[in-house]
């Protein structure tokens, strides 16, 4: 049996270095752990592992740091991994196995490397890396960033796996690192080998650099000399680049380019069939879904991406032919999808489309359309809630409810098959939207719109809206779709919007005002629910003077158009409220919005008194968590509702129309501040001297307001939806 040595460097790992050590110690005959500098618990974690724990100077290159770590092995074989790496329990044994077994004339085993999961904890990325090598071979690291273990020789692979679980850490110190390494080196004046380009350009384009790392993928291409795998994958990166860019020819372009390299791998392959579904040519987009499924090698040292080559692009195949108009084919490639997927939402909404299809159904369908899914708390709770209320009225074997996301073609949504279309609440009467509603009542079904808002009008127009003054509506809504929102207006059984001034512009359009009324925004049903159940609470420090500040990102699309400015301004009051003697818990209600956290919470640098809070709440969690703050400042809209909920009182950055929306029909207009305020920092420091001397009267105008919406939020639901 062969001996191993396991080698890792590591710095501030207290997260995650005992999970992986853990998982991984009964393989291991020694352990050597190399610290580049650790601040908190990693070296006190370590030393219950080994007393093999050496410091080592960080200088910026990761190459010089595991070379220095496996210079320090004694055992036949040498092992890596990183901190927030795990090997389970199945592939230990694997790994034992291949102890017992491994000829010595082996100089290196490649094993599995899985980096991204699905829901139900099923590999969605993996590649293989050269993890067991021969130590008296000295195989040499290169490269100060994304480092590489150079090897030859007797190389086998093994389908040991190692899994990868970076999102397990919080306050993760390593953002940007990478960028700056890189940034560094060019500034020392040092030449870039073509691997560098290459993750110099990846680095870039994490960060949305899209100009400047489209310039170095092109130069890494240029050269001829990268591995293909990289040079595929640039393609593709190219393209994601050119589409941020708004570029669609270019990326179409980089897609193609990459078969240059080898054959059309799975996902470049579906990345076509999405770009041409969504032009609505179907019969092409069937071409390259179909291509994906016939490109399926397992056993290339590439990047595999199974859901490519599986389940992905029968579920696609499925959508083609129904708009193709071959039923037949629809269902079987559903089908297909169902045997990978068996419980994904998508799979079984078309299971249960079909079967109402061949008459298999007759209960009463509604259809709730929204912007759900797509891991935003805001929108996400205004379906949970619309879920909760039907379901405490109306569910019974005579009712069904589904939900769904914004789709690209009213095709999609299958009209037919619902009674009921109810146009949920978020900022979503739009242009995309109404075409729908329309068809909707062209087709006979009956339309509800559920505390539905609208957005993306300029500053400037807020003003005379609140006057009752006409503005150029043609300048967000063509004739077309206003003439549509009139007649779904006329016929829909509910219109409520909203807030007043989304009510005015549909006014302005000609809509009957009969019909309408301002029944606010469907969260304020927050506050009729019990908020959180006992295994949801959060813990929660003794102190009664703790801000909560949610923070994020709208991709610059705000009012002002300088988030970076606004991050500074945010940045600074911060401050001034630490030096009040406030603590402050940033948090966040959606996925993207992480990056723009962190950042804030390294240019503030008090670690001491600001709490880095990543963690996606369910909104019942949130309120308990928000119920102990003196009061929140929220770039978010439906931060603000959570708040209230909370019965904490809300300072809200208005980055858009939707937020005046909001606080008007609250009377919250004092406590809202655009974003692009010159004094933002003396306002907000004046309300937090205002709602220190008033909170309790505050909370309680804001939930008077809400209260009397509540009836109007309700009605639909009173009347059992119409139907």
């Amino acid at each position: 049996m062969v001996t191993i040595s396991l080698c890792m460097i590591v710095k501030d790992e207290e997260q995650t270095l005992e999970n992986c050590l853990t998982s991984v110690k009964d393989a291991c005959e020694e352990i050597i752990i190399v610290d580049t500098g650790s601040t908190d618990k990693t070296k006190e974690i370590a030393a219950k592992y080994t007393d093999k724990i050496i410091d080592y100077e960080w200088i910026d290159d990761f190459a010089d740091a595991r070379n220095f770590a496996f210079s320090h092995a004694t055992k036949e074989y040498i092992l890596w991994l990183d901190a927030d790496d795990v090997v389970q329990q199945e592939n230990i044994k694997k790994l034992l196995q291949l102890k017992e077994t491994l000829d010595e004339s082996v100089d290196a085993v490649s094993m599995i490397y899985n980096i991204a999961f699905d829901e139900y904890g099923n590999p969605t990325f993996s590649y293989r890396r050269n993890r067991l090598v021969k130590r008296v071979n000295q195989f040499k690291w290169f490269g100060v960033v994304h480092e590489y273990l150079a090897v030859s020789g007797n190389i086998i692979k093994s389908d040991i796996a190692i899994s990868h679980h970076k999102h397990l850490k919080e306050n993760d110190v390593s953002e940007g690192r990478n960028l700056k390494i890189y940034e560094n080196r060019i500034k020392q004046g040092e030449n870039f080998t073509p691997r560098d380009l290459y993750y110099y350009a990846n680095e870039l384009k994490d960060h949305q650099f899209y100009q400047k790392a489209i310039s170095y993928y092109e130069e890494f291409l240029a050269t001829k000399e990268g591995w293909v795998e990289d040079e595929i994958r640039a393609c593709l990166n190219l393209a994601d680049c050119n589409s941020h860019l708004g570029d669609e020819e270019e990326e179409l372009n980089c897609l193609l380019k990459s078969f240059k390299y080898d054959y059309p791998r799975p996902e470049i392959c579906c990345r076509l069939g999405s770009y041409f579904m969504e032009k609505n040519d179907y019969q092409t987009a069937a071409f390259w879904f179909h291509t994906a499924l016939h490109n399926w090698n397992t056993n290339t040292d590439g990047f595999q991406q199974l859901a490519y080559s599986t389940w992905y692009p029968h579920l696609q195949l499925c959508v083609c032919y129904w708009n193709l108009g071959d039923v037949d084919q629809s269902i079987k490639h559903n089908k297909k999808a169902e045997k990978y997927r068996p419980n994904d939402e998508s799979v079984k909404y078309n299971h249960q489309f079909f079967s109402e299809l061949k008459g298999e159904n007759t209960i009463k369908k509604v259809l709730y359309v929204g912007w759900i899914g797509y891991k935003n708390l805001g929108d996400d709770l205004l379906w949970d809630l619309f879920r909760y209320k039907f379901n405490e009225i109306l569910a019974d074997k005579e009712w069904e409810l589904k939900g769904t996301y914004m789709r690209t073609s009213i095709e999609e949504y299958n009209l037919d098959t619902h009674d009921l279309i109810v146009l949920g609440g978020g900022s979503i009467i739009c242009k995309n939207n109404i075409p729908l509603l329309y068809e909707a009542i062209k087709r006979g079904k009956k339309v509800l719109i559920w505390g539905s808002g609208i957005d993306l009008i300029q500053l400037d127009h807020i003003p005379l809206l609140l006057e009752g003054k006409r503005i150029n509506v043609d300048k967000y809504f063509t004739k077309d779709i206003q003439k549509k929102l009139i007649e779904v207006i006329e016929h829909a059984e509910f219109v409520g919007v909203r807030g007043p001034l989304t009510y005015e512009i549909i006014k302005q359009m000609g809509a009957n005002e009969d019909k309408m009324m301002i029944c606010g925004d469907p969260g304020f049903l927050l506050s009729e629910r019990t908020t959180s159940k006992e295994e949801d609470k959060v813990s929660f420090p003794s102190t009664n003077k703790v801000i909560g500040v949610n923070w994020g990102t709208s991709f610059n699309r705000i009012y002002g158009a300088n988030e970076r400015q606004l991050e500074n301004s945010l940045m600074n009051v911060i401050k001034s409220l630490i030096q009040k003697g406030y603590k402050i818990h940033l948090y966040t209600v959606w996925d993207q919005d992480i990056p723009a956290l962190k950042s804030i919470y390294h240019k503030i640098n008090d670690q001491e008194n600001v709490i880095l809070d990543t963690t996606l709440y369910h909104q019942d969690a949130l309120i308990d968590l928000i119920s102990n703050f003196s009061f929140t400042i929220n770039f978010k809209l439906h931060a603000n509702i959570i708040s209230i909920a909370a019965g904490t009182p809300p300072i809200a950055l208005a980055y858009r129309f939707k937020v005046f929306d909001f606080a008007h029909s609250l009377n919250l207009e004092d406590f809202v501040i655009s974003t692009d305020s010159t004094d933002l920092e003396t306002k907000i420091m004046e309300l937090e001297l205002l709602i220190s001397q008033d909170r309790p009267n505050i909370i309680e105008k804001i939930k008077k307001t809400e209260l009397e919406y509540m009836h109007l939020i309700n009605k639909p639901f009173d009347e059992k939806l119409y139907l």
